[in-house]
Parts: C-alpha cells; structure tokens; sequence
C-alpha cells in the first residue's frame, strides 16, 4: 500500500544522527515530566471526583442523585465521569496524592510520545516536531491537572494515531480499526469529550463518504478513495463506535443530562464558557497560542488542496467552529488540528529553494543541540518554579501533594482536630471549597461545589455569598450554623472581604472567628453548640477585617483589652508567623503592647 510523504522527490534527502535525535527526545521527556508535575492549586474538582470514587467502590453502586450537597440532595445527578474516579481514588488508596501526580505525568507522557509517533509516520524532521510539542505544551498548560479530561486527550490521539495509520500509511492492516470501538467503549465512562470524539470519527467518515462519490475530485495516489467494502467496514466500525457510546450506567440519559448542564444560565458567569473571542474574556499566553493556530490552521486548507486530503480540511473547519463557542472547547482545537497544522508547516518548508536551510533543520545538530539545552533549561526553571512565578507571573508550584497556599489546608486541619463539622450541622461553604470539604469529612454534606448542578442553588449561593437582599433570613431558613471561606487573592485584593459575607461575619454579634489565615476564614454561629470553641478560640480583635477595614476595633484591642490582643497574636506567631495580615498588624501595633 501507498505511504504517504516518503521523502517526495522534491524533499532533500538528508541522513539525521541519530544520537541527537535521542538526545533531543530524552531532554523533552525530562522537560515534560517536570511540567506536569506540580501541586494540586485551586482546582476542587479533583477531590470531589476522589470522594466520588470512593464512594463508588465502598457502595458498588454508581450514584443516580446527589449524595454530597445538603441543599440538593436526592437530586438528578450522573457522575458520568465515575470510571476515572474509580481509577484515581484507586490510585489514591495506595499511593497518595504522589500516585496520582504520578499517573498524570505518565498519561501525558504517552500522549506526547503518540503525537511524536503519529508525526515521523509522515517524516517530519525531528526539530520540527519538538518546537511544536513545546507549543503544544504550553497551549494546553491550563489542562494539565489530574482530572478526568486527560482521558479524552489520550483517546483523541489514540483515535487519530489510528485514522493516519490507516488513511496514510498502510491500509491493509485493518484491524486497527476494530480497535476504535473500544476506545469509544472506555471513554463513554471516562469523560463527556466523547462528544468531541465522536465528531472527530463522524468528520473522518463523512470525508470517506465524500472522496468514494467524488473520487476524481477528492482522491489521489498517495490517499486513495476507499473501495466499497472498505467504505463498509468502516461504516460499521462507526456505528458499532456510537453503540457502545451508550455502554454506561444511564445509557443515552448521561447525554441528555449532560447537553442539560451546557445549557445552565450560571455558565455564562464562569471564564472557560466564554467564547475566546468575547469582550468579558481576557487574553492569556494560552489564549494567543490558540488563536494563532486557529488562523495558521488556514494552511491546512492550502495544504488539503494540493495534496486532496479532504479529511485535513473538514477536520480543520469542523474544530475551527466548534472551538469558538467556549474557551473550554479551544484545547481540544489544539490538540485535534496539532498533527495537520504540523505537517502543514513541513509541507511549506520543503518548497523553499534552499536545500541548505532544509538540511540545517533536519540533518545538523547544531538545532537539536539548541533546542535540548532549552528543554533542560525549562526543567530547571520548572524545577525552581521560576518558569512559573517569575516568567509566566502564574499561579502554580512544582511538587507532589496539594498547594497550601490556594487550597485551605491548615483551615481544614484545625476543623478535623476540634471536630467542627461533628459539633455543627450545616454549612455554608466557598464554591471552590465543596469537594476539599466532602474529601475531607466523609459522610458530611457541603452547601455547593464544582459540580455545578443547577441554577437555582448557584443563584442561592450567589445571594447570601453577595449580600443580597433577604440574605441573612437565607442564613437561618437553610439552618446554616458554620462557614468557611476561600480567598487565595486575599492579601493582594482585600476588598473582597468588603464585597463579600465575609464583612457581615466579621461585624454579626451572630457570629464569631474562630480561625482565619491569609486565605481562609472559619466562622461559627454564635449558639451554645459552639461554646466551648468560641471561649477557647475566638478572634475578637486580630482578624484580616479588623486590621484593613475596621480599625476601631483592632484599636479596642490595643486600648482596652491587651491580655485578649497579646493571646490571639501568639496564636498567629505561633500558625502563621510569616503572615502577611499578621505582620501587618504587628507593624500598626509597633510598641502599643508593651
């Protein structure tokens, strides 16, 4: 059978080392594994998915309605995810948060080595794919965590390392297809990209489709139209792909609860449904990398002419539109049009005239050398986190195990030590803190999280969060006796505790501090259930509010209540001395205390 791109005749024929291209390939190994080793920040979603499968494998039982939320509790809720969850909590089980940092940068790794597969199977140089996999590396930085999406990046490639493998390369192995099936069947109880797959495998045979009708016009030499029992074959590969779609514990309701969710009013609120081209949404780095390969990807066009690859065009056009409807969405246009955007680029390169610059890109050294020295370079940087936090000014750390410095550990640690959830009932929780919460208490019951359910309790969130009229009356019909609060941005925009419950907590007689660092807040309902707590630990005047917005306060402190001031600054020397609140009210005191 054909083999497309085998060294064209106007292609230079160059004779690579192969000791660098090893070189090259083992330093973005070391690059990648580094990259997608960081923290847990900020990203609750991983630890409702771990409670979830947790539950799953204590229960046998794969839930139908909600078990974690109080306020929406024996609600329509499908974990359609709940085979990742099952796989992670597993790995959780014996391994810790390390296992699963683990399992993630070895899922990434395979995902990258598929791209570098799938590429030299259409000769591209090896300097040429890995400044693209450095992009690619970067323009999906923002879905590296350890989440059930990763799956659909594996079985994208997966489904594309089949398609070129068969469309391109050697089409009497067939048998890779049957193949895709299973590849559908696993991911209908993985992840909702499924969707996206199922577009990527309908524009594929829709192209076949096309090119067996029209094959004077679609096909050539090198991509042949498919003879009719090939066209067959590949037709009942497609719907015994969609068939097994419906392989999961709900059948075709996981999808039309899952089109349900896309359609929630509270969406338009959060970044990543946002269209990348909306005025509310602002430019990243990522952003422009995906931009810039959504207008490159219009060589593909050029490219699918002059070879008649009608499937690169299609594919192309179909995740051009579909990417621009959210920015969640625009990572999967990456990863999908990566392979054709790549080849493209090499296509054009080799009708320049200068064989010199050709073979200086292909065959020398002195590029490959270049280029691993970079990726030990970024590793490095990786490694000392100034990639991150001094380059990229972004919020990650590298490591195992969770950041402490997005997510409200030492908040939680005190909560499990004075038995806080078992003394309360209810709580009213930040957004981003409702899967830490059910992780970390299992059997309680939080008042919202990630999960987005519906509209009607993000907007109940949303009025008492807010300060909404009728807001306090909220607080007492939902039985709410203890809350916790999340602000990572705490110290660097203060004003959030002004605009938010946070002031009206601070200021309630109803309710006291019992613990607060400079993220998180601890509030209690001031009810005899709490008493013993409040006695021992209340914040009266050395609080984040007091020191920023109501000095009156603090000041009541320095006057008139030294002993209670000193004990509630030894606690906080003691927690957190490095405090950023704390030493700011040190400086305000000065020698006030003395």
């Amino acid at each position: 059978m054909h083999k497309i791109r085998k060294k064209e005749t106007e292609k230079t024929v160059v004779k690579e080392n192969p000791v660098f291209n090893y070189i090259l390939l083992a330093a973005f190994a070391i690059f990648l594994c580094y990259f997608t080793t960081f923290k847990i920040t900020g990203d609750d979603d991983v630890f409702w998915h771990l409670a979830t499968g947790k539950h799953i494998l204590e229960t046998h039982h794969v839930p139908s309605t909600d078990i974690f939320g109080y306020m929406t509790q024996g609600q329509e809720w499908m974990p359609f995810e709940w085979g990742w969850d099952v796989i992670t909590y597993s790995i959780y089980s014996f391994s810790g948060y390390n296992g699963l940092s683990v399992f993630r940068t070895i899922l990434f790794l395979l995902i990258f080595f598929i791209y570098f597969l799938i590429l030299r199977k259409f000769n591209i140089n090896y300097t040429l794919i890995f400044i693209s996999l450095f992009f690619l590396a970067f323009g999906i930085i923002d879905r590296l965590s350890p989440r059930p999406h990763i799956m659909s990046y594996l079985a994208f490639v997966l489904l594309l390392l089949i398609i070129v493998q068969y469309r391109y390369v050697n089409r009497q192995k067939n048998s890779v297809l049957f193949f895709i099936p299973l590849i559908f069947l696993v991911w209908a109880n993985m992840h909702m990209g499924i969707i996206a797959g199922m577009f990527l495998l309908g524009i594929w045979v829709l192209s076949e489709i096309i090119i067996f009708i029209k094959p004077n016009k679609f096909s050539s030499k090198d991509i042949p139209a498919l003879t009719k029992p090939e066209l067959v074959r590949l037709l009942l590969i497609f719907a015994a792909s969609v068939l097994v779609m419906f392989v999961n514990p709900n059948f075709y309701q996981t999808y039309l609860y899952a089109y349900n969710h896309t359609k929630m009013k509270m969406l338009e609120t959060i970044n990543e449904w946002m269209s990348p081209f909306s005025n509310k949404y602002s430019d990243s780095f990522v952003s422009v990398i995906y931009k810039t390969m959504l207008f490159l990807g219009v060589l593909i066009l050029y490219y699918a002419g002059k070879k008649k690859d009608l499937f690169s065009a299609l594919l192309y056009i179909g995740f051009a539109v579909y990417s621009v409807r959210a920015m969640r969405f625009t990572v999967d246009y990456v990863l999908i049009i990566f392979i054709f955007l790549v080849i493209t680029i090499d296509f054009i390169l080799n009708m320049l005239k200068s064989e010199k610059f050709k073979s200086f890109l292909s065959a020398s050294p002195v590029p490959k050398i270049i280029l691993s020295v970079f990726f030990i370079f970024l590793a490095v940087n990786v490694n000392s986190n100034d990639l991150y936090l001094k380059f990229l000014k972004y919020y990650r750390v590298t490591g195992f195990g969770i950041n402490s410095d997005f997510i409200p550990t030492q908040m939680f640690g005190f909560m499990k030590e004075n038995k806080v959830p078992e003394i309360g009932d209810r709580i009213f929780n930040h957004f981003g803190t409702g899967g830490f919460f059910v992780w970390n208490f299992p059997g309680k019951q939080n008042f919202i999280d990630s999960r987005n359910l519906n509209d009607d309790i993000f907007y109940k969130y949303n009025q008492i969060l807010a300060k909404q009229p009728g807001f306090e009356q909220k607080l007492n019909e939902y039985g709410i006796e203890y809350s916790i609060y999340l602000a990572p941005d705490l110290v660097r925009g203060p004003q959030e505790m002004e605009q938010t419950v946070i002031s009206f907590f601070c200021k309630s007689k109803d309710w006291k501090l019992i613990f607060w660092d400079d993220k998180s807040f601890l509030f209690v309902k001031n009810i005899p259930k709490f008493a013993d707590l409040i006695n021992k630990y209340e914040y009266k005047y050395l609080t984040p509010y007091s020191v920023i917005y109501q000095k009156s306060q603090f000041e009541k402190g320095i006057t008139e209540d030294k002993v209670q001031l000193k004990k509630e600054i030894d606690r906080k020397m003691a927690e957190e001395p490095k405090g950023v609140v704390l030493n700011t009210a040190l400086r305000f005191i000065g020698n006030k205390l003395n």
